[in-house]
């Protein structure tokens, strides 16, 4: 019996044992159970595709998305069927690395919808040591659409901004660059990252007056016009700035547009330039009527008198040595003008040993007694087709920049030659043709010029002196005037060693005009009565006497308006009316206007003092009437006068 109690009570143990074993199963179950429907509802919320693949491709799970594009439940599919409608496996299929342990995403355009999709497939591990790929593949169409639109978006500002042609550039509130367009870029170079003062002024520190400091303090828009260094030189700039806000309102950054106004700046120095040269052209101007009214007093009543003295006279060397001077007075009167004046080119046969002659003591006195002017001319007779005053103003331009390369003195030498050019080495000076040229070298002593600044020498408005020392200008015009005669122009320099401009000139065939000859009084003598009005009491007698020496009658009037009065007088009897073009009371050209209304034949000389610019702002024409410019010597007046009466 007690046998039969103890196997019914051990029994009762196992019962209850296995009782308590089935609900913790059955509570573990339900808790699995409860985690599967968790874990499924997980993966049926996610905004995608999840899958579980084996080995051999075949679908082992699919979340209800997938299901729902299927059509069908896919579980037992091949995967490569159900997603792609291929019958093989994919080419890009990454099956076998993840069953090998890797993770591996990317996105795919979908040939079958043409949408994009975001695909990550991973290794899952099951309780008995197989492994699945679980498949997670959301699609990122709009996203990527939203990308594209971002790109084109900012591609499409990056356009504008390039078009702009302005610089824009961006600086946080600690003054780093954050953006710069294109335009800025190429300007200033790309500074991306960096302090703006330090990249754009070379400075440790925020610049004074910094508009972004002002436009950080107080949340408006600054302008100002400024500097900045950068490799093409010194730019002038006019800067706006313009706070960059966050949605709270708070200011992030700067943004700043930079207008490049350095070639207005230029125009602008140009024009303040022109002003300046016309003010002195002219005073020149006004100057030398008044002198070359004197020389031609000095210069007439000298050749009376070397005509009436003998060849023997004590008095003849003094007299010759002060016509020439008058002579040299008269070339330094037209040197001045030269430097200021704006003519067209009177283009002629000149020599180029004569023209450097004829500027030395106007040259002397531009380079200063400190620097030894030294010149060498060639044997050979240099003549080119140029304007003569023209090529002056290339020397003293020259001599000029010379004289600025030698602040303590030294030597400035001239040389001329002739060379012969062939058609290669024609070609690289850039000179049109081969053949014969005259060389000029101006050579100083300086402090010579780094190969930087030859290369830009040439440049309007580049100057290597101070601010207000110089317009930049010297040698670019010397550049033109020589390229306007068809000529070549070069520098060459070391620190240290001095420079040498040099200058080659067509040579020309043709011979320059010949000096005046000596007046022989049956050559230049004529007849006829000439209505002289000139308001220069000097000059009006010389030119009568000079005029009546040689067998003219001559009728003075002192003004304009007493020509008019001499010349109603004497209508029948008047030849030739000769006129100062420039008058009291009525000038030289209303006075001939008025007197061929009823005399429309009647012959007209003109001449004066003034530069012929002068001249053309008073509506005459030196192509129009014959002209005579001051000062004129006796022969040249006589001749001019003869060639009139004659046509």
């Amino acid at each position: 019996m007690r046998d039969d109690a103890t196997t019914k009570e051990q029994l009762i143990a196992e019962v209850r044992e296995l009782r308590e074993r089935i609900a913790a199963m059955e509570a573990s179950g339900a808790e699995l159970m409860e985690s599967h429907i968790r874990y499924k509802a997980i993966v049926d919320a996610f905004d995608g595709l999840v899958y579980l693949c084996s080995p051999r491709y075949e679908i082992e799970f699919a979340n209800k998305r997938l299901i729902e594009r299927s059509g069908f439940d896919p579980t037992g599919e091949k995967c490569f069927r159900v997603l792609h409608n291929r019958e093989s496996v994919c080419p890009w299929c990454v099956t076998e690395k993840v069953l090998k342990g890797e993770t591996i995403q990317w996105e795919i355009l979908s040939p079958l919808d043409n949408r994009w999709y975001h695909i990550v497939n991973t290794p899952l591990r099951h309780s008995d040591g197989s492994v699945s790929k679980l498949a997670l593949i959301r699609d990122i169409t709009e996203r990527r659409q939203t990308e594209e639109a971002v790109v084109r978006g900012r591609n499409k500002l990056e356009t504008l901004l390039t078009a702009i042609g302005e610089g824009i550039t961006v600086q946080d509130t600690e003054f780093r660059i954050l953006y710069q367009n294109a335009a800025h870029k190429e300007k200033q170079g790309d500074h991306a990252g960096e302090y703006c003062y330090r990249a754009y002024q070379h400075r440790d520190t925020i610049c004074e007056g910094c508009l972004l400091v002002k436009t950080f303090g107080d949340g408006k828009v600054h302008r100002r016009e400024t500097s900045a260094f950068s490799e093409q030189g010194i730019l002038y700039l006019e800067v706006s700035a313009t706070p960059l806000r966050d949605a709270e309102g708070n200011i992030v950054a700067g943004i700043e547009v930079v207008r490049d106004i350095t070639d207005r700046k230029k125009l602008e120095a140009l024009l303040t330039h022109s002003q300046k040269m016309e003010a002195v052209g002219q005073l020149a101007g006004g100057i030398a009527h008044d002198f070359n009214n004197i020389l031609t007093a000095i210069i007439g009543y000298g050749n009376l008198m070397q005509i009436r003295m003998k060849d023997n006279d004590p008095l003849f060397p003094y007299l010759r040595e002060v016509l020439s001077a008058a002579d040299r007075a008269t070339h330094l009167t037209q040197g001045l003008l030269a430097f200021s004046r704006r003519q067209p080119m009177d283009m002629r046969p000149v020599s180029i040993n004569a023209v450097i002659a004829g500027i030395r003591r106007l040259l002397e006195r531009i380079i200063g007694e400190d620097i030894e002017l030294k010149i060498f001319l060639s044997y050979d007779e240099l003549v080119t087709v140029a304007d003569s005053s023209q090529i002056e103003q290339v020397l003293m331009n020259l001599s000029a920049n010379a004289r600025d390369a030698m602040p303590g003195g030294g030597e400035l030498a001239i040389r001329t030659k002739s060379v012969r050019l062939d058609e290669e080495s024609a070609g690289t000076l850039g000179l049109a043709a081969a053949g014969a040229y005259a060389c000029i070298t101006v050579t100083d002593t300086g402090s010579g010029i780094d190969e930087h600044t030859q290369a830009q020498i040439f440049q309007p408005f580049f100057t290597t002196k101070e601010e207000g020392k110089g317009t930049g200008l010297g040698l670019s015009i010397a550049y033109g005037i020589i390229k306007q005669h068809k000529g070549h122009i070069s520098v060459k320099s070391m620190p240290g060693e001095g420079t040498s401009f040099t200058l080659y000139l067509p040579c020309s065939r043709i011979s320059p005009e010949e000096s005046e000859p000596a007046l022989r009084h049956s050559a230049m003598a004529g007849t006829g009565t000439i209505l002289l009005a000139e308001d220069d009491t000097n000059v009006r007698r010389l030119t009568r006497s000079i005029l009546e020496e040689f067998g003219y009658r001559v009728i003075e009037a002192v003004d304009g308006e007493d020509a008019l009065h001499v010349f109603r007088e004497n209508r029948d009897a008047v030849q030739l009316l000769l006129l100062d073009a420039v008058m009291p009371k009525k000038d030289g050209k209303e006075v001939y206007e008025e007197i061929r209304k009823n005399s429309p034949g009647i012959r007209v000389l003109f001449t004066s003092g003034y530069p012929l610019e002068t001249l053309q702002k008073r509506g005459f024409a030196e192509k129009e009437f014959p002209f005579l410019p001051k000062p004129a010597s006796p022969g040249e007046l006589l001749k001019k006068v003869k060639e009139v009466l004659e046509k």
